[in-house]
């Protein structure tokens, strides 16, 4: 198997997993991208390559796989059954942004000063059409979060895996110098406004300390002792103004740590989730791996994107014609 690109460590936990099934696995990306010390932590599971090496590393390293599993880039899938044809079972994960987008993004592409300009949708027909492109023709698509079915047509879900070599109850439990019960994180996609409104309109009583990890990174490889410090992990995430319903995956880890997590529901969930056990889901892909979707879904995005290419040809033809004049 062949991973191109990463999300948060789930590509390099599913080649540590099945190279521990005995196949081979590993994952190519960037190298000196990663703020968080993931590629560093996973090094031996990884080949990294400058930017522009990706695209033609990538086709290269497709040529002595069986299987390529291309995280959150649609324009790979494209490029590799360009290249390859048939010959290779290609497979296109989503892991969030990567399909929903940042919601600073689309408060922007909503704005309605910016929805009708012509440039604005043309933009986002264009990311469209690249995607249903990308999904037509990858043998399946999966997807990492339940809420993310709804935007892709016929992708299946996948759940994370949680590294439990690395995120266990086996390490020391350290206190914080201030005493606080839980832990609210920032990230770079939620919104932490919404997420501390709606602790205090339900009158949570748990002395919360807000963790901006924008500002304040968390390396890797310090995440367990980071969450060891706290006895609740609150997994209050908005994204769109809208609130998740899906434990995240820091939240996995936190319970994978031994900690409490307050989920959506503001319930106490207490263990992890056999479906997150690494092995538990790299068996689940396997036989994803061996299962074509059905003609019935293909079906559909052949249509949309027939439609797709109607709408797309539109700009690029009254610009001939305007040049042409």
């Amino acid at each position: 198997m062949l991973h191109i690109w990463d999300q948060a460590g789930v590509a390099f936990i599913l080649a540590k997993f099945q190279q521990a099934n005995g196949n081979e696995s590993k994952v190519i990306r960037f190298k000196n991208a990663d703020k968080y010390g993931i590629d560093e932590f996973y090094k031996e599971y990884g080949l990294f390559v400058a930017p522009e090496e990706l695209i033609y590393k990538s086709i290269e390293e497709a040529r002595k796989a069986d299987i390529i599993h291309i995280h959150s880039l649609p324009e790979m899938v494209i490029n590799i059954r360009k290249t390859y044809g048939g010959s290779k079972v290609i497979i296109l994960h989503y892991h969030g942004t990567d399909i929903r987008g940042f919601s600073e993004d689309n408060l922007r592409t909503f704005n309605l000063r910016n929805i009708f300009r012509p440039r604005n949708i043309v933009r986002k027909i264009r990311k469209r059409h690249l995607h249903i492109k990308a999904q037509r023709l990858a043998d399946r698509v999966i997807v990492s979060t339940p809420d993310l079915i709804q935007l892709v047509k016929g992708s299946i879900f996948l759940p994370n895996p949680i590294d439990t070599d690395h995120f266990n109850k086996k390490l020391i439990k350290e206190r914080s110098v201030d005493v606080y019960e839980g832990v609210l994180i920032n990230s770079e996609v939620t919104n932490i406004e919404l997420a501390m409104n709606y602790c205090r309109h339900k009158k949570i009583n748990l002395n919360v300390n807000i963790y901006d990890r924008t500002k304040n990174p968390i390396y890797y490889k310090d995440v367990p002792n980071f969450l060891k410090k706290y006895d609740v992990y609150v997994d209050l995430r908005f994204v769109d103004r809208k609130l998740l319903k899906n434990l995240s995956k820091t939240a996995l880890e936190a319970l994978a740590c031994g900690l409490r997590v307050l989920n959506y529901n503001l319930e106490f969930v207490d263990n992890l989730p056999l479906e997150h056990c690494p092995i538990n889901v790299v068996t689940v892909l396997s036989s994803i791996y061996s299962n074509k979707r059905d003609r019935p879904e293909t079906t559909k995005l052949e249509l949309e994107l027939a439609v797709l290419n109607i709408i797309y040809g539109i700009p690029i033809l009254l610009r001939k014609l305007l040049k042409h004049n």
